[in-house]
């Protein structure tokens, strides 16, 4: 689920700095669990649904709001999600994601009161509205904060982290009524945000684009960063800011942008997140023998250990190598589900669709599940990683709510097979489209990667916007004094 951009320091008066990686750590770690009360939402989410369903909760959900108490968390995140960049180029990502944990908490404590569905849909809904911005700005706030040679394994971050809030709620459902494990989880997801963020700074290229340059240059000497050289424009001020639409008719901007969008709507297609959402009711469909709370804890871990390795490869293999195999053992593992449920002979071996699945998720765990977002951190323009990335999120979280509201229809319509079926196609297309269109982009620079995608046009810097004094100095340049 996160992507990271490092601010490359231009100029050739800027020393080298050291990073200062428990610093950075400590800074992913906080804006991961920020985006943790939007994975607790949705293990939330499922847990209220299986419970309420058997009759644990004092109140009865039709099938059509079971949809809506799913779908609300995300629901709520399209919303939050699109005023995210106007919160923060006022507050800055960190404040941002920060203080928004605090109505996200006062919206699980809504979900654990909750009588009645009416209530219970208002407290997701808060839940998802607050976790919305901090689901668009740790990408960015990380992209600012993390230097060049960590950018693989603290990109990936945010993913493990999720998968350990999804446990988290999954596992508390075990030994608690929902209503209890939300109280419990939301604590446990906002404590450890707050702590952190309060420690770690702003990111260093808000602070200088609000015009704080000593701010600036004490939260690049906290993470250990150069901070960008300005580039001044032939009249010896700063080169003007075009507008994002100018910006985004040109083909190096437009076409990264659209690739991003098809990346991210297979992702939201392909059937991981429908399967994540109604993990506990649709394994107990499946015909599962085991505990269905059992199974989703474990594919959960599996999205963790295989996030993991693909955390040590992703910058040894390239991030097409990696997509490429995703999407095809994907590919195969849901035709082999489809067989199951379509070819009769196969019935006896009644184990197949649980082994098929857990290598569907397996799959998409080691490619297509992480790579994109960090694809995306990567091959997204500078100028543009804050309009665009935002709209890119927004698109993620728009096409991802219609993906888990279509889901039990498609499931009733078709079955399981026709399902499984449908999404080896969506699968297949993401095999197409990373073949034919995804560039590799291991071990290039920011700059080279922008290149990729370009006509020929007048060359620009990653930092020519920044709004900042041709006086002004570098913290590297400065540091010893």
């Amino acid at each position: 689920m996160g992507s990271a951009r490092e601010i490359e320091a231009q100029g050739s008066g800027t020393s080298h700095v050291k990073p200062r990686l428990w610093a950075q750590f400590l800074a992913v770690m906080g804006a991961s669990m920020a985006v943790g009360g939007w994975a607790v939402g949705i293990g939330i989410g499922s847990l209220c649904v299986d419970q309420l369903s058997r009759g644990i909760g004092g109140f009865i959900l039709t099938e059509e709001q079971q949809v809506w108490i799913v779908s609300s968390n995300f629901l709520g995140t399209v919303v939050g999600s699109a005023v995210a960049g106007k919160l923060s180029k006022r507050f800055g990502a960190r404040n941002t994601m920060l203080w928004c944990c605090v109505p996200a908490v006062a919206g699980f404590i809504v979900t654990a009161f909750a009588k009645c569905y009416n209530t219970l849909l208002i407290g997701r809904l808060i839940v998802g509205l607050f976790s919305g911005p901090a689901f668009v700005l740790h990408v960015f706030y990380i992209s600012a904060v993390a230097s060049p040679q960590y950018r693989g394994f603290l990109a990936l971050l945010p993913d493990i982290v999720y998968m350990v809030y999804v446990i988290l709620s999954l596992v508390l459902g075990v030994y608690f009524p929902w209503w209890w494990a939300a109280i419990i989880s939301a604590a446990l997801f906002a404590l450890p945000t707050a702590v952190a963020l309060l420690i770690a700074p702003s990111d260093p290229v808000y602070l200088l684009r609000t015009g704080r340059l000593s701010e600036a240059k004490e939260a690049a000497r906290f993470f250990g960063l150069p901070l960008p050289d300005p580039e001044p424009n032939t009249s010896g001020g700063i080169a003007p800011r075009k507008s994002t639409w100018t910006l985004v008719k040109q083909p190096r901007h437009y076409r990264p942008l659209l690739l991003s969008a098809a990346l991210l709507l297979g992702v939201a297609f392909c059937g991981y997140m429908a399967v994540l959402s109604y993990s506990l009711v649709f394994l107990r469909t499946l015909g599962s023998t085991l505990d269905a709370t059992l199974v989703s804890v474990l594919l959960c871990v599996i999205r963790m250990v295989a996030v993991g390795l693909v955390s040590v490869l992703i910058d040894r293999l390239g991030r097409r190598v990696l997509l490429l195999f995703s999407a095809a053992g994907m590919t195969i593992s849901y035709l082999g589900l489809a067989a199951y449920f379509y070819i009769p002979s196969l019935a006896p071996y009644t184990q197949m669709p649980l082994v098929m699945l857990i290598l569907a998720i397996s799959f998409f765990c080691m490619g297509v599940g992480p790579v994109p977002w960090c694809v995306i951190g990567e091959i997204v323009p500078a100028r543009l990683s804050d309009a665009g990335g935002a709209a890119l999120v927004l698109f993620y979280n728009i096409t991802s709510l219609a993906g888990v509201q279509v889901f039990p229809g498609l499931l009733a319509a078709l079955g399981i097979g026709g399902v499984f079926a449908a999404h080896a196609g969506v699968t297949g297309a993401i095999l197409l489209l990373v073949a034919a269109a995804v560039p590799e982009t291991r071990g290039l620079s920011l700059q080279q990667i922008e290149e990729l995608f370009e006509d020929k046009e007048e060359g620009y810097t990653l930092v020519t916007a920044l709004p900042i004094s041709p006086a002004y100095s570098t913290f590297s340049s400065t540091r010893g004094g």
